[in-house]
C-alpha cells in the first residue's frame, strides 16, 4: 500500500514501477490512475502554497468507494425554521439546529427535529444569542452565551437520548467566544489578542492554551489529539492563515498554512485538513507537512465536511461527495437556491448527510 503525495490511498501495481512498461498503459487507464492521485483540470497554485509533485513513475491504481443510497438519493426536508444561523448537529435519533430571528434583540432559540423529519422542537426561545454546537466525535455539546432563565448552562451536554444537561463550574465569561472541543476540553479564541483558553469539560476554570497571534483577526479554532489550529484573516494584505501550536506547553502558535482571500470552513480527518475559501475553492492540507492540495473549484464560497470515506461540498446548486482515494464524485442532491453564505452547513455521520439551505434543514440518507 502507497500514498500519493497528495494523501489519496491507492493500490500500486507492478505494470507501473517500470517506465518500460507506462507506454503500454492504455490511455483511459493512465487517465483515471493521474485522476486518482488528484491530477485534474486545476490551474496552478499560488506561489504560496505547497503543491504536491507527481512523476511519470508514479502513476497509480484507485478503486471508487461504493456509491451512496445505492447510486440514487433523494433528499428529504426536514424541518422549516425561520432565521436559521447556526450550524447544524445530528445526535442520536435527531439533528439540532439554533436560530436568531433577528439580533435586534432576544429572538434567539435552540431546537430540534427527528432525522426521519416532522414537527420540530424548539428546547429554548428568547436567547440573547444562538447556542453553538459542538462534538468531538463521541459526545455532543451546546454553548449558551447568555442562558439566563432557560434552564441551560453556559456547557450543556446533548446525549443520544434526546436529553440535555447542563455541565455545572463552568465559567460562562468566554462563551461568547469562538469554541471547538476535544475529549476532554472545551477550548475558546480570545478574540481580543488571538489566544486560545482551554476548560474541562467537567467544569472548571478557563486556562491560557496558546500564545497571541499577532496581527490577525480570529475567525475559527479546531483541535485534534495533539495540536490546535486557528483560522485567522490578516485583513491588510488579505489572506488566511492557518496557525498550529501544541495544546501542551502554552505555546506560540507557528504560521502553518497561507491562503490569499478569506478561508470559511475548516474541518479534519486523523491526516489532514479540508477547507474552503470565499474564492469558491476547495482544499485539503497534511498536518505533519502543510502541504495544500486545491480539490475543486466551486461556484459558491461554502461549507465542506468528511468522514472516513469522503468529503462533502457545494458545487454551485449540488451538493455532492467525492471519495478521499480518488475513486471519483457523487451528485447526491441539487437544491432550488444557492444556501447562506455561511460556512458549515453540512453534517454527516454514519446515517446520512444533513444541510441547510435558507431556513431548511435537508438530508440525504446513506
Amino acid at each position: 500500500m502507497k500514498k500519493c503525495e497528495d494523501g489519496f490511498r491507492s493500490l500500486r501495481t507492478k505494470a507501473l514501477v517500470s517506465r518500460k512498461l507506462s507506454h503500454s498503459v492504455s490511455v483511459l487507464f493512465l487517465a483515471a490512475a493521474l485522476s486518482g492521485c488528484g491530477a485534474g483540470g486545476e490551474g496552478g497554485e499560488p506561489s504560496d502554497i505547497q503543491t504536491t509533485a507527481r512523476g511519470e513513475d508514479r502513476l497509480e491504481l484507485v478503486s471508487s468507494c461504493t456509491p451512496l443510497c445505492s447510486g440514487s438519493c433523494t433528499p428529504v426536508q426536514l424541518a422549516q425554521v425561520s432565521g436559521l444561523d447556526k450550524p447544524i448537529l445530528p445526535v442520536g435519533n435527531d439533528v439540532y439546529f439554533a436560530g436568531a430571528i433577528t439580533y435586534e434583540a432576544s429572538y434567539s432559540y435552540f431546537g430540534r427535529v427527528s432525522r426521519q423529519g416532522g414537527s420540530s422542537v424548539l428546547l429554548a426561545q428568547n436567547l440573547q444569542r444562538p447556542p453553538t454546537l459542538l462534538s468531538n466525535g463521541t459526545s455532543a455539546y451546546a454553548v449558551v452565551p447568555y442562558p439566563r432563565n432557560s434552564g441551560l448552562g453556559h456547557l450543556n451536554e446533548i446525549k443520544p437520548d434526546g436529553s440535555i444537561t447542563p455541565v455545572p463550574g463552568v465559567d460562562g465569561s468566554r462563551s461568547v467566544s469562538i469554541t471547538a472541543v476535544d475529549a476532554t476540553k472545551l477550548y475558546a479564541l480570545d478574540l481580543s489578542n488571538e489566544t486560545v483558553w482551554s476548560t474541562p469539560l467537567t467544569g472548571g476554570a478557563w486556562t491560557q492554551a496558546t500564545g497571541p497571534i499577532p496581527n490577525t483577526a480570529g475567525r475559527s479554532v479546531r483541535a485534534d489529539n495533539t495540536h490546535l489550529y486557528i483560522v485567522a484573516d490578516d485583513v491588510a494584505k488579505n489572506e488566511s492563515i492557518v496557525w498550529k501550536a501544541p495544546k501542551q506547553g502554552l505555546a506560540t502558535p507557528t504560521r502553518f498554512i497561507t491562503l490569499p482571500g478569506s478561508i470559511v470552513s475548516l474541518t479534519m480527518d486523523d491526516t489532514d485538513l479540508y477547507f474552503a475559501d470565499r474564492t469558491g475553492g476547495i482544499y485539503k492540507a497534511s498536518k505533519s507537512s502543510g502541504a495544500v492540495t486545491r480539490l475543486a473549484s466551486t461556484a459558491t464560497n461554502l461549507s465542506i465536511t468528511v468522514d472516513a470515506e469522503r468529503y462533502y461540498w457545494f458545487n454551485g446548486a449540488a451538493l455532492t461527495a467525492t471519495c478521499k482515494n480518488g475513486g471519483g464524485s457523487q451528485v447526491l442532491a441539487t437544491v432550488s437556491a444557492p444556501p447562506a453564505r455561511i460556512p458549515e452547513v453540512i453534517a454527516v455521520d454514519a446515517e446520512g448527510v444533513y444541510w441547510r439551505n435558507s431556513s431548511q434543514i435537508w438530508k440525504v440518507a446513506k
